[in-house]
């Protein structure tokens, strides 16, 4: 018995010194001690000034977030493929399916949401998930081609629209912020200025804004917003050398492009009061007027919108309006740029007659101009190969 515990007690000093030779090694492998530094080197007070700023940007940021969703889209579509296993490699049709991602953002409590109509075009099932994960099924109201605005609609509770800002009052240089869908990660946040204004991408009357604000495939039809968190534009197109159609992940590098929200705005309206974008037509591309410009035209007045393109037998052909015509007033309201003269031309009624003050070299005078309706045949091409819808 007492062998038996002298061996007991023997075994359990054995295994506390292993223990204790144990926790002496461990110790020796650790990482070497080192002094942290006890606070950053940056005076709080010094910074105030940019702390608030970003308070500010994360404010803003957890109040739009939940407005933008995200837009899945899919439809069948006829494939042509030849069989590997057939010798003669006869060409072989079958179905399939083509999908696509995009961004929106609501505008009414009714669930109305803006989106692009590249987004949309030729697919059968669209789907739209919210911030807080639920998805539904989207109906399209109505979409146009020339403004690239469709308009969705889903039918939720507890919907946060955002409100569409005046895009006329957008300057160069402001602060904008573009929320979206790009390849799939949703909630994505970006920050930039403004570039330009007056971008013309196409064949079109539609001015662009251009941004820096990171733009990628998958944030078409998301919204540009500015420090009040208002809609100033819908983000649309990039500008890339890489990625050889929009289907392709092109890279960003720089340049992105948002419809103004005044365009926007005036689609949105006329397909709910209309069931399509019934707007006014006269045939011109307008742009605003510049320095340099205006010196070639012979004039250093910059307000007013220079046309630059009249389609043939259009009602400003038929008026005798000729390119570089400078449009200086409206019905006798002064016009201050070429997004001024398209949007009122866009609100005039259809045959409705409008008076036109326009200055050609040195003469100047009034033309008569009748408004129509938008024909089809006046829907723009899509947009050239470089700048490439940054959605679908």
């Amino acid at each position: 018995m007492r062998r038996f515990v002298f061996f007991v007690l023997v075994a359990a000093l054995l295994i506390f010194a292993y223990q204790r030779w144990r926790q002496a090694h461990d110790a020796s492998r650790e990482t070497p001690g080192y002094t942290a530094p006890a606070a950053s080197a940056v005076d709080a007070k010094d910074v105030e000034l940019l702390a608030a700023m970003d308070a500010q940007y994360t404010k803003l940021v957890d109040s739009v977030v939940p407005s933008v969703v995200s837009i899945n889209t899919s439809a069948q579509v006829l494939l042509s493929y030849v069989d590997p296993r057939d010798i003669f490699q006869r060409l072989r049709q079958g179905i399939g399916e083509k999908s696509a991602l995009g961004s929106g953002v609501i505008v009414s409590a009714e669930g109305h949401i803006l989106t692009n109509h590249h987004v949309i075009a030729g697919m059968q099932q669209i789907h739209v998930q919210l911030m807080d994960g639920r998805v539904f099924p989207a109906k399209v109201i109505g979409s146009d081609p020339a403004t690239d605005i469709a308009v969705l609609q889903i039918e939720a509770t507890g919907l946060k629209p955002l409100p569409l800002g005046d895009s006329d009052l957008v300057r160069v240089g402001q602060t904008v912020v573009a929320v979206g869908n790009p390849f799939g990660l949703q909630e994505t946040v970006t920050r930039g200025i403004i570039s330009a204004k007056g971008r013309i991408l196409r064949d079109s009357d539609v001015e662009l804004f251009q941004t820096d604000a990171a733009i990628n495939p998958g944030n078409s039809g998301g919204p540009l917003l500015d420090v009040h968190g208002e809609i100033i534009g819908i983000n649309m197109a990039i500008l890339s050398k890489t990625g050889a159609s929009s289907s392709q992940a092109g890279g960003w590098e720089g340049i992105s492009f948002a419809i103004p929200a005044n365009v926007a705005r005036r689609t949105f309206e006329s397909i709910l009061k209309s069931g399509r974008s019934n707007v006014g037509y006269l045939g011109v591309t307008a742009g605003s007027l510049n320095a340099v410009l205006a010196n070639q035209l012979g004039t250093r007045d910059l307000q007013g919108a220079v046309i630059t393109a009249i389609a043939p037998g259009s009602p400003a052909a038929v008026a005798g309006i000729q390119q570089f015509d400078i449009v200086r007033t409206f019905n006798g309201a002064r016009i201050a740029n070429a997004d001024a003269l398209l949007d009122r031309i866009a609100k005039a009624g259809i045959g409705s007659k409008v008076q036109l003050g326009i200055s050609r070299g040195k003469l100047s005078g009034t033309v008569t101009a009748e408004i129509h309706e938008l024909p089809a045949a006046a829907v723009p091409p899509a947009p050239r190969p470089a700048p490439k819808p940054a959605g679908s």
